[in-house]
């Protein structure tokens, strides 16, 4: 299969997927190795196609928001990012993203996706296997996260668990 073509083919695979497409998938369906598929999705994303990573495997990003959406600064230890994300979950909210402000780099953002407490163990399953540090450590556990709910009754639902939770960062008047 010639370059184009198997960049054609990973498209196909996800305009087609209902769920994210592993890179494993996608290197077993071209026949090649998952490197070659991870620099093929690094060209796709540089010529413009909305290809995003998540814990779970890539997917294209949605064009516009189907609901209602949020950022909602938080901050904690890692003892408490299970409960964080369990709480919008929970209450019908999709973690779209975390984001934190770096001294030196600015805005730093990881994008994750996450629409269940399934989601969420395998997220936190991939953090833990792969030793990698959170985002929010960079920044003393201050961080923001892109949250989307299907109706404004969710939306409040996810903003007073997170306050209950105590790790909803409140602005001052």
């Amino acid at each position: 299969m010639e370059n184009q073509e198997r960049r054609e083919k990973i498209l196909e695979m996800l305009r087609e997927a209902t769920k994210p497409v592993t890179g494993t998938e996608m290197a077993q369906a071209c026949q090649v190795s998952r490197q070659i598929i991870v620099g093929d999705i690094a060209l796709l994303r540089a010529s413009g196609t909305p290809v995003m990573s998540t814990p779970r495997g890539y997917q294209l990003q949605m064009v516009k928001p189907s609901g209602l959406q949020e950022s909602f600064l938080c901050k904690h230890g890692p003892e408490l990012v299970e409960a964080e994300l369990n709480a919008i979950v929970d209450n019908g909210g999709v973690v779209h993203n975390v984001v934190v402000e770096h001294e030196v780099y600015g805005y730093l953002e990881g994008e994750l996706n996450l629409k269940s407490r399934r989601d969420v163990q395998l997220y936190l399953k991939k953090m833990e296997e792969t030793r990698a540090p959170l985002l929010s450590s960079m920044s003393n556990g201050v961080h923001t996260h892109l949250v989307e709910t299907s109706t404004p009754e969710e939306l409040e639902a996810v903003r007073n668990a997170l306050e209950q939770l105590g790790v909803l960062v409140q602005e001052k008047e």
